[in-house]
């Protein structure tokens, strides 16, 4: 890791160097935290629910959660991610630092300070993503009544190089830490067919947003983490509330249909210099049909549009705010479980896996991130692995 560290810090000093044509700064929608098991599923999740981590997609989600299953508390649930850049990237790193003497000079420093250049330059232009969140929660329906309490911590770190001089500098650091309490609560009328929710959340952000060049570089390397936490690191506090609904139609060949609507971080979630999340407005459909067996006893399909209202700043696009997902249980029981998702997150597939055995669960799965303005034109794969303990 720490030879991994001094690459990067070296990448960005000797990167002024050359100057090809400059990229354009990416364009990934603001978030707090993106769930494993949704992703997979294409992100689609307002009239689906059944998480605690449906509150970052309509609080009504809460009420979905079966009350058979008594408390859902997850002790653990960390998630790791990484862009496939940012994988090769280190895994190339590694290769060069393990470099031999290839001249035969007695000397391997020469030799592996040409392997890691080699490596640095074949990433400039491209965007790195690494990832570490973790969110613990307890949650439990009581007949009409569903309630949930979480905790997030969420740290993102995506660094895009630019391949030369530009208004951008010569690479643009797009990093936050954000860690807080959540609570919802749901409530379910008419039979159980209308599920109301509300959520509210208390975060604190700290983040580095810049763009460095060359020469801020050079001047601070030497107390270049002083300049990063005095300079350059903004902080802030945030509250957010959010409202949901969830609407359960008449069965229709076997499947139940629901429609939901949820308006997420009314006003904004606004954390000041450290950024905000906009409040976003988001609806969504799915159909989801169950059986009394072992093997394939649940299907689910959704559809959701987020930020109909196109509060987002980086764009109005249609395909990057659709999502789609397909979900179904390949068998369960009380010991274990697995589960196969698949979908369309801003028009490029998700897919992903959940195997259970007792308390333990494990998740992966993939996804990729419109960095660009339209969906289709920068694609960012990114991959997914979770581990929850639950009961």
């Amino acid at each position: 890791m720490k030879r991994t560290a001094i690459a990067i810090i070296l990448f960005i000093t000797i990167l002024f160097a050359y100057t090809p044509p400059a990229k354009a700064v990416t364009l990934e929608y603001p978030y707090l935290y993106k769930d494993p098991r949704i992703m997979a599923m294409g992100g689609a999740n307002v009239a689906v629910g059944g998480y605690a981590a449906s509150m970052f997609h309509n609080p009504a989600g809460v009420g979905t959660i079966p009350e058979e299953y008594g408390f859902e508390i997850d002790l653990i649930g960390l998630t790791g991610s990484v862009s496939k850049d940012g994988k090769d990237f280190v895994d190339d790193l590694n290769d060069a630092f393990d470099t031999g003497d290839l001249n035969n000079n007695g000397n391997t420093a020469d030799d592996q300070t040409k392997a890691v250049l080699d490596v640095l330059k074949k990433y400039r232009g491209k965007t790195l993503h690494y990832g570490l969140n973790s969110l613990l929660s307890i949650s439990r329906r009581f007949g009409p009544l569903g309630v949930s309490i979480a905790a997030l911590g969420s740290l993102n770190i995506d660094a895009q190089v630019h391949q030369g001089f530009s208004s951008q500098g010569i690479v643009s650091l797009n990093g936050s830490f954000t860690y807080g309490p959540v609570a919802g609560l749901s409530y379910a009328f008419m039979d159980e067919k209308l599920i109301v929710g509300a959520s509210a959340k208390v975060m604190h952000r700290e983040s580095v947003v810049h763009d460095f060049t060359a020469r801020e570089i050079v001047e601070n390397q030497t107390d270049l983490e002083n300049y990063f936490t005095d300079e350059l690191l903004k902080k802030g506090d945030a509250f957010g509330l959010d409202l949901g609904a969830i609407y359960r139609l008449p069965e229709i060949l076997g499947f139940s249909p629901s429609v939901g609507v949820s308006y997420l971080n009314i006003g904004d979630l606004d954390f000041g210099e450290a950024g905000k999340v906009p409040g976003t407005v988001n609806i969504g459909a799915a159909l989801e049909a169950r059986r009394d067996a072992f093997f394939f006893d649940r299907i689910v399909l959704a559809l959701d549009l987020v930020d109909i209202t196109k509060n987002y700043e980086q764009d109005s696009d249609l395909g990057k705010r659709l999502r789609a997902g397909a979900e179904l249980r390949v068998w369960g029981g009380g010991l274990t479980d697995m589960i196969l998702r698949a979908g369309s997150y801003q028009g490029y597939w998700t897919a992903g896996v959940e195997f259970r055995l007792a308390m333990v669960r494990l998740v992966a799965s993939s996804y990729a991130e419109e960095m660009g303005g339209y969906s289709g034109q920068d694609e960012n794969r990114r991959y997914m692995l979770s581990l929850y303990i639950n009961f």
